[in-house]
């Protein structure tokens, strides 16, 4: 059936035509689809439920020893093997720009030994982009470097001369380079704290170049790279000890020490055998330092007015001064009179790290 409905229309002198009626239009119902498996919903909300729980956003991973690595930039300074790579969440990969299986890359992964590399990993729901630079040494070459330094730097002299014997001798060592560095660095910053061996770097020096060492060492795995790191953080009244001490057990001692008047729980104590950190060049605070803790009780109070000094003295750093005053509180509390314990205990109450070891002895004090 047809309906119609009767318009005037002015132009027709009053008279008028028949104009068809649309037919009544139903609207369809709309209809959201998820964009990843077609699922159907009534309203937008529905769909995003569905997608965020059905679809969870996943971005391409990469393990190195069951370690999630960064994509900023990755440093790998030991061998892998196949096996200790991981890929999660990957579709597609790329090596240098060129795409390469998953099976493959974790067997030409494991083959490099220099050079920077770029890795991407590509998924449904994101790429990511992975800079590794491979940095592993030939241990022969590390070992060549660690005699030529036991044959140069004997006791503890120590002077600019020798540090460029030193470096010349391990320039051909190749891949040891970041070694050396580290190391040269830490020599020269010895001398510069000291101020001896002829060297034309000033006092306030010596924290740049240990810092510098610290960098260029973070990533080599020897145990006498790690008692230099270990040295320097002592240095820098950082009392951690990590697993490399026990080849430096004095200092393993003196920072456990450190670190229990600190509050924090000292290591298991180690032997007293002097012999590894004997071949290391140490500055003299450090040395005198050390001599001071492994000494007897008895023989310490004897040793007090000299501590006293090194509390106040112009040529050691603040650091040194800090640690020299804890030691000396340590061992002068019940052996000088009140006023100068109080005195001294009160110079480290601002200090960030022995600042409530001074709190304990004053309160102690007042017992």
């Amino acid at each position: 059936m047809t309906w119609y409905l009767n318009f005037i229309d002015p132009g027709n002198a009053g008279g008028s035509v028949t104009i068809p009626e649309s037919p009544p239009r139903v609207l369809a119902p709309i209809v959201y689809e998820c964009p990843r498996c077609a699922a159907r919903f009534d309203s937008p909300g529905e769909r995003s439920d569905h997608f965020f729980v059905a679809h969870p956003y996943r971005k391409p991973a990469l393990l190195l020893r069951g370690v999630e690595l960064s994509s900023t930039g990755t440093v790998i300074t030991e061998p892998t093997r196949a096996a200790d790579w991981l890929l999660t969440s990957c579709g597609g990969v790329s090596l240098n720009g060129m795409a390469i299986q998953p099976a493959k890359l974790f067997s030409q992964l494991a083959e490099l030994r220099q050079g920077f590399h770029v890795l991407e990993l590509s998924n449904r729901d994101a790429r990511e982009r992975f800079e590794l630079s491979f940095s592993i040494p030939e241990v022969e070459e590390l070992r060549r470097l660690e005699d030529v330094f036991s044959m140069l730097f004997t006791d503890n002299e120590l002077s600019v001369d020798d540090i460029r014997r030193f470096a010349e001798a391990c320039a051909p060592l190749a891949t040891a380079r970041t070694y050396l560095e580290g190391v040269c660095q830490y020599l020269y910053g010895v001398l510069a704290k000291d101020q001896r061996g002829d060297t034309q770097l000033s006092h306030a020096q010596y924290k740049e170049r240990f810092n510098r060492a610290l960098e260029a060492l973070r990533h080599v795995n020897r145990p006498m790279a790690g008692t230099i790191r270990a040295i320097i953080n002592f240095s820098f009244n950082s009392f951690a000890q990590p697993a490399g001490l026990q080849h430096a057990p004095a200092l393993a001692s003196a920072a456990g020490r450190f670190a229990a008047l600190t509050g924090k729980s000292p290591s298991l104590p180690l032997p007293a055998n002097h012999e590894a950190q004997a071949r290391l060049p140490i500055d003299h605070a450090t040395d005198q330092l050390l001599r001071w803790i492994a000494l007897s009780g008895e023989r310490m109070a004897e040793e007090l007015n000299d501590l006293r000094r090194a509390c106040e003295s112009g040529l050691w750093t603040a650091e040194d001064r800090t640690k020299a005053t804890v030691l000396w509180l340590d061992r002068a509390c019940s052996l000088r009179p009140e006023d100068e314990v109080r005195r001294m205990a009160r110079s480290l109450l601002n200090d960030p790290i022995f600042a409530a070891y001074a709190e304990q002895v004053l309160e102690n004090m007042t017992r």
